[in-house]
């Protein structure tokens, strides 16, 4: 991971802030994006104090909007060179009674989990591609996104969405082969997250956000997962 350039997208909390600190633990310089810029600059900070300045950069993004991905990628590019590591972690949950749901909350979080998924590959595919430097991408999926577990009443967007990027990676692992692009993901159950504690507080687990960021450093990390492309991970809560 050292010298590798990795940008975490919903990196201003919870898995995403933690995947970051990882990163930048194991040496990589890590570009942290998500549309809250106060918690971004906060974990910013904190990388910086412990790992050096200069390694770690805030980008305000919405994952959702083209433009803004684009602009992100290119900073990146400017400030450090092409992108080596994609985590895409950004995320939005909306419980809602089906009979209930209106076309603009489904809209919501479709556009952040699958739409914000697609756009950020699809400009990391751009510069891991030239000139055969490859990379890895890493997305987030979920226990909801998983054939088999249970799963809860209201989230019916949230699911569907989570099914996306599963089904996202393992077209793109495909698609990658020829510019050595891995592509992998982990789907986690419940973490103990801010996510988790609005959107399903009965839910307990002791899996934290330190336990997935280990799992998608592993994916990341080419020493430690060379042979992986288009498998995914699922974190089943141990308690």
């Amino acid at each position: 991971m050292k010298e590798k350039i990795a940008i975490v997208t919903g990196a201003g909390r919870g898995v995403g802030a933690a995947t970051a600190r990882l990163f930048a633990r194991a040496g990589a310089k890590v570009i942290l994006a998500s549309r809250n810029q106060t918690e971004l600059e906060t974990v910013t900070a904190e990388i910086s104090a412990e790992v050096g300045a200069g390694r770690a950069l805030a980008v305000p993004t919405d994952v959702a909007e083209e433009e803004q991905v684009q602009a992100l990628f290119q900073q990146t590019l400017e400030t450090f060179g092409p992108v080596d590591i994609l985590v895409n972690n950004a995320a939005t949950i909306e419980v809602r009674d089906f009979i209930e749901m209106d076309l603009a909350t489904w809209e919501k979080v479709m556009s952040t989990n699958v739409r914000g998924t697609f756009l950020c590959s699809r400009e990391a595919f751009r510069q891991m591609s030239q000139g055969g430097r490859g990379g890895a991408i890493v997305n987030l999926s979920s226990l909801s996104g998983v054939r088999g577990p249970e799963k809860f009443k209201g989230f019916s967007a949230y699911i569907v969405s989570k099914y996306g990027v599963l089904g996202l990676t393992e077209s793109l692992a495909v698609e990658g082969k020829p510019y050595n692009i891995r592509v992998n993901c982990v789907s986690p159950g419940a973490v103990d997250t801010l996510m988790l504690k609005k959107a399903a507080p009965f839910l307990k687990t002791n899996t934290t956000p330190e336990d997935v960021a280990r799992t998608i450093l592993f994916l990341a990390d080419k020493t430690q997962s060379h042979h992986l492309n288009g498998a995914n991970i699922e974190i089943f809560s141990n308690g």
